[in-house]
């Protein structure tokens, strides 16, 4: 217990500094990069699908690349080139997948494009999705959005944990992940709007050039602590899929980089699409 509150005190002070620094250019970029790139290398490990470096390596180039999308959209346009961010994206998409069905067809005998086809669906969806990270940073409320999206996705973690441990009796998904309970995910919920709704009261009181909408900020939370327990679940179906417990070591107490934003995966793509049309912090800071 104490090493996991220590690793969640230094994650959280890893993350004050990240916001506090986002707005230098290329910062956020940069830690999502990291992130994707370490949270693919974990995936692919446990899997054990790819044993070649040359392959891992290609993967995690991909997704270190997807996080700066936007501005590789800007600096081709000098050269007359002009990407929109989704045909950009289609682009790196199209060349990282013609890179793998020609590893495909010259090593069909150390590969199996089932193997394959796992490596292309997790080296696209983890980056794509904590890219959103990046996105959220742009709309109206800028550095807020990302404290947002965080603070519904580990909320809902810790809401999960301290309320399955005290009250938990009835299983959620007991042959997906055994220790989660009904009475859990219902203090994940509330953990989740909670924290979210202390935050937004906070930034309302005290930044006066920004204001909140309530009720989308209730209804995306809502809806994100139940993504955060998507992404948990899915996580734990990859781990029992491939028999191990944790996805890394990196972090003690909660595994690896995988275990602890496993439960944002979801949470990223759900409110950056959601605050672009509800937007819950109406200003900048």
């Amino acid at each position: 217990m104490k090493s996991r509150l220590f690793s969640a005190a230094i994650l959280i002070i890893i993350m004050a500094v990240l916001i506090f620094f986002c707005h230098v250019p290329l910062v956020l970029n940069l830690f999502v990069a990291l992130l994707s790139a370490a949270a693919l290398y974990e995936v692919l490990i446990v899997t054990k699908y790819v044993e070649s470096k040359a392959l891992i390596s290609i993967s995690m180039i991909f997704a270190s690349v997807i996080p700066f999308i936007s501005e590789i959209s800007h600096l081709v346009e000098p050269l007359g080139l002009h990407f929109e961010l989704g045909n950009a994206l289609f682009v790196l998409i199209f060349i990282y997948a013609v890179i793998l069905f020609l590893t495909l067809l010259f090593s069909y005998k150390s590969y199996s494009l089932e193997h394959l086809s796992v490596v292309f669906l997790m080296s696209v969806v983890i980056p794509c999705f904590l890219s959103t990270i990046v996105f959220a940073h742009r709309l109206t409320g800028d550095r807020w959005n990302i404290v947002l999206i965080i603070l519904c996705a580990w909320a809902s973690d810790s809401g999960g944990y301290i309320f399955g441990r005290l009250f938990g009796r009835h299983k959620l998904t007991p042959k997906i992940s055994p220790k989660k309970t009904v009475e859990g995910a219902i203090g994940a919920i509330f953990a989740s709007v909670g924290a979210c709704a202390i935050l937004a009261y906070c930034v309302d009181v005290f930044i006066p050039s920004i204001t909140v909408n309530y009720i989308a900020l209730v209804v995306l939370t809502f809806i994100g602590g139940f993504c955060a327990m998507f992404g948990d679940l899915v996580a734990s179906l990859i781990k029992r899929s491939f028999g191990v417990k944790d996805f890394g070591k990196l972090i003690p107490g909660h595994g690896g980089i995988m275990d602890r934003f496993d439960s944002v995966l979801f949470v990223a793509p759900f409110m950056y699409i959601s605050m672009t049309m509800f937007p819950v912090f109406i200003g900048n800071l």
